[in-house]
C-alpha cells in the first residue's frame, strides 16, 4: 500500500466528475482514511467485506466481468467501481480484474455512504453508473444466451464424426460403394500413404459412374474429387459453415497438419447443430422456386446477423458469412431468371462491387453489381440480359438488399458490358484520373465474380493492375482525394461530432472511420503486384510487398476490426430498437477507456493517411 499525498489526491478528484461537484468540506470528508493500492496486471480485485467500498482508478485500466466471465465494462483513469458492493452487496457477482498495472484510490465505505445521503447530484451520478452497468450486464447475458443457440464458436472437432470410412486410392468403385453401404455413410475419404488425396460421395457415384455407364471396376482415382476442401480440427463451426457455403459442398474432411484425416463434417451435422445458422438459411434459399419464397426465407437474415453480432465471432467472419448468403441469394435469383426467361444466348458473369466484393457487408447493405457479357449482344440478346438483370436486382430488393442510390446495378445498361467494354471503362478511369473516374475507381475496383467463369474478371483485374503500375499520376491523385476526409478528431483531441440533424452529437462510424481505412487499403492494394479485394487482405499483401510498414499495416487492421465491431454493435442496437441499421454512435455510451482507444484509433488512421501521401503523392502538386 503506497503513501498518500493528500494535496495530489485533492487535485485529481477536483478534476474528476462527480467528485469535482463536491464542496471542499465534502471532498476532505471523503478523503478521510483514503488508501492508494497497487494492482498488478491480471489481478482479481477483492470487493468483499472490508474491501467492499468505492474505488477510483488513478492510473491504469480494469475490466468488469459477470459471474460467468462475460465482459460488462472497461474502465480507465478517473473511472470508479465497487458501487454495487457498497449499495447492494454486489447481488450480480460482478468481478473486477486489472487489465494493466494500476494505481487505485480506495475510499472508506462510511464516508462514501454519507456523501450519497448528503449530495443528490453525487447520488444521481452513481445511480446512473449502476444502471448503465446493469444494461451492459443484460447485454452480456444476451450474448451468453445467444451462443448456445448458434454455437458458431464451437470447435469443429466437437461436431465432427470420428468414425472415419476410408479407402485406398487404388480401391475400386465397387469396393468403395460396398464399404459406404455397410457403414451407412454418404461419402468415403480416399487416402494414399495415410494422407487425404480425394473424396467420393453418393453424388459422384451417381453422376460419374451410373449416369455414364462406367465400370464398377474403375479405381477411385478415376472418379474422386482430388484435393478436396478440408479444414483443421482447431477451426470453428462458423469457419466450416462459411467454407461449405462458398464451395457449395456437403462433406468437409477434418485433417491434421500432414493431411491425415481425423473426422468428417456433413451439412446435416451442422444443421442438426443449430436451429438458425448461415448454412441452414443458404439451404433454404437454394430450395426456393419463387421470389416470394426467397423473400420469406430471407426474413430470417436480420435476426441471424443480430445473433452473429451477439456472439464472439470476429467481424471479418461475420462479413464473410453475410457475403456467402448474399452470393447464394444472387445465384438462386439468376437460376429462377433462367426458368422465367430461358437460358442465356451466351455466357456471362455476374459481378459484385463494394462491400459485397470485399466481404464486409453488414445490416442494411445495399446493392452494387453489374454484368460482364462474353460478347457484344445484338438487340434481341441485349433485351434478354436487361430482363434477367432487372429480375435479379428487383429480387434482391424484395429480399431486403436495398437498391443502390447511385444506380450501380446490373439493371442499369451502363453496368451491363462486354469484357471489352469493362476493359475500356477501367482503362479510361485509370488514365483520366478525373474526379468522376476516381469515384468510379473507389467503387468498381473492389470487384468479385459471384456467377460464371471468373477468368474474364481475372483478365480485367490484371489489365487494371498493369495500367495502374504504369500510371503513377493515377495513384497519386487517388491518394490525394482518398485522404481528403479526415478522422473525426479535433486539434485538442476531442471528437468532432455531427452538429445538427437526426444524428446530432454522434459519430458516423462508417464514413468517418471504416471508409477511410477501406480507401487506404484500396490505394495500397492497387499499388501491389498481386490483387486482393478484402481490406485486411490488401493491407497484408501491401506489407508483404514492402509498400507499407508492418506496424502501420497491423495498426490499420486492428483499427478496422475495432471500428467494425463498434459499427455492428451500433447497428444491432438501432435495429432492435427501431428496425433501422444506423451506424451512428454516441461516444458518451462508451467507457472512458473505450473513448480513449477510439481516439487513438482515429489518430493512427490520420498518421497512416500521411504515410500514404508521402509514398504515393510526393512530388505531385
Amino acid at each position: 500500500m503506497a503513501a498518500i499525498d493528500i494535496p495530489e489526491v485533492l487535485k485529481f478528484i477536483d478534476a474528476t466528475p462527480p467528485f469535482s461537484g463536491l464542496t471542499a468540506v465534502q471532498q476532505k470528508q471523503l478523503l478521510a482514511g483514503v488508501e492508494l493500492t497497487y494492482a498488478r496486471q491480471g489481478e482479481k480485485l477483492n470487493l468483499e467485506g472490508e474491501k467492499a467500498t468505492l474505488h477510483l482508478i488513478r492510473r491504469g485500466a480494469c475490466e468488469i466481468r459477470s459471474a460467468q466471465g462475460a465482459l460488462v465494462d472497461k474502465l480507465a483513469d478517473g473511472d470508479c467501481f465497487g458501487v454495487a458492493s457498497v449499495l447492494e452487496q454486489n447481488p450480480d457477482g460482478l468481478q473486477v480484474v486489472a487489465l494493466e498495472d494500476s494505481l487505485i484510490y480506495r475510499f472508506k465505505k462510511s464516508g462514501f455512504q454519507t456523501l450519497i445521503q448528503e449530495s443528490e447530484d453525487f447520488a444521481v451520478f452513481f445511480t446512473h453508473t449502476r444502471s448503465s452497468r446493469l444494461r451492459k450486464l443484460s447485454r452480456a447475458h444476451a450474448t451468453d444466451l445467444a451462443t448456445p443457440a448458434l454455437q458458431l464458436s464451437t470447435p469443429i472437432h466437437q461436431v465432427m464424426t470420428q468414425n472415419l470410412v476410408t479407402a485406398h486410392v487404388d480401391s475400386t468403385v465397387q469396393q468403395a460403394a460396398a464399404k459406404m453401404t455397410e457403414s451407412r455413410v454418404s461419402s468415403i475419404l480416399v487416402v494414399e500413404d495415410k494422407a487425404l488425396v480425394g473424396i467420393v460421395t453418393d453424388r459422384d457415384l451417381r453422376s460419374r459412374v451410373l449416369a455414364v455407364g462406367a465400370s464398377a471396376d474403375l479405381p477411385l482415382s478415376d472418379i474422386m474429387t482430388r484435393d478436396p476442401a478440408a479444414m483443421d480440427s482447431n477451426s470453428l463451426v462458423m469457419h466450416a459453415q462459411t467454407l461449405m457455403s462458398e464451395k457449395n459442398i456437403h462433406h468437409l474432411p477434418i485433417i491434421d497438419t500432414d493431411k491425415t484425416p481425423l473426422g468428417m463434417v456433413t451439412a446435416a451435422d451442422l444443421l442438426r447443430h443449430q436451429e438458425l445458422s448461415p448454412l441452414l438459411l443458404i439451404n433454404q434459399i437454394n430450395r426456393q422456386n419463387t421470389v416470394d419464397g426467397l423473400k420469406q426465407a430471407c426474413q430470417q437474415l436480420p435476426t441471424l446477423i443480430v445473433n452473429l453480432i451477439l456472439t464472439d465471432m470476429k467481424t471479418s467472419d461475420i462479413g464473410s458469412v453475410i457475403a456467402a448468403i448474399s452470393d447464394s441469394l444472387t445465384r438462386r435469383l439468376i437460376a429462377l431468371g433462367f426458368d422465367q426467361f430461358g437460358r442465356p444466348p451466351f455466357s456471362f458473369q455476374f459481378l459484385v462491387f463494394g462491400s459485397q466484393a470485399r466481404k464486409d457487408q453488414s445490416l442494411g447493405s445495399d446493392q452494387d453489381n453489374g454484368m460482364m457479357l462474353s460478347q457484344e449482344p445484338n438487340a434481341e440478346q441485349a433485351t434478354y440480359f436487361a430482363k434477367l438483370a432487372t429480375f435479379v436486382c428487383e429480387g434482391l430488393a424484395a429480399c431486403g438488399v436495398r437498391t443502390c442510390p447511385g444506380d450501380i446495378m446490373a439493371s442499369n445498361p451502363k453496368w451491363r458490358l462486354s469484357e471489352a467494354g469493362w476493359e475500356a471503362a477501367f482503362a479510361k478511369w485509370v488514365e483520366a484520373s478525373s474526379p468522376s473516374s476516381l469515384l468510379n475507381a473507389s467503387i468498381f475496383f473492389d470487384i468479385r465474380c459471384v456467377y460464371g467463369d471468373d477468368s474474364g474478371v481475372a483478365r480485367l483485374i490484371e489489365g487494371m493492375q498493369n495500367r495502374v503500375a504504369k500510371t503513377s499520376l493515377f495513384l497519386a491523385t487517388l491518394t490525394r482525394t482518398g485522404t481528403v476526409a479526415k478522422p473525426p478528431i479535433g486539434f485538442f483531441r476531442n471528437f468532432l461530432l455531427e452538429s445538427s440533424g437526426e444524428h446530432k452529437h454522434q459519430l458516423d462510424l462508417k464514413h468517418q472511420g471504416l471508409a477511410l481505412i477501406n480507401d487506404l487499403a484500396r490505394i495500397y492494394g492497387l499499388g501491389c503486384k498481386r490483387y486482393r479485394v478484402g481490406t485486411k487482405d490488401r493491407l497484408e499483401q501491401a506489407a508483404r510487398e514492402k509498400l507499407i510498414g508492418l506496424d502501420i499495416a497491423r495498426n490499420l487492421m486492428d483499427a478496422w476490426e475495432e471500428l467494425n465491431e463498434l459499427r455492428l454493435q451500433a447497428q444491432r442496437k438501432h435495429w432492435q430498437s427501431s428496425g433501422e441499421p444506423s451506424a451512428y454512435l454516441d461516444p458518451s455510451e462508451l467507457s472512458s477507456l473505450e473513448r480513449k482507444h477510439l481516439k487513438q484509433t482515429f489518430a493512427m488512421i490520420s498518421e497512416a493517411q500521411s504515410a500514404a501521401l508521402q509514398r504515393f503523392a510526393r512530388g505531385y502538386a
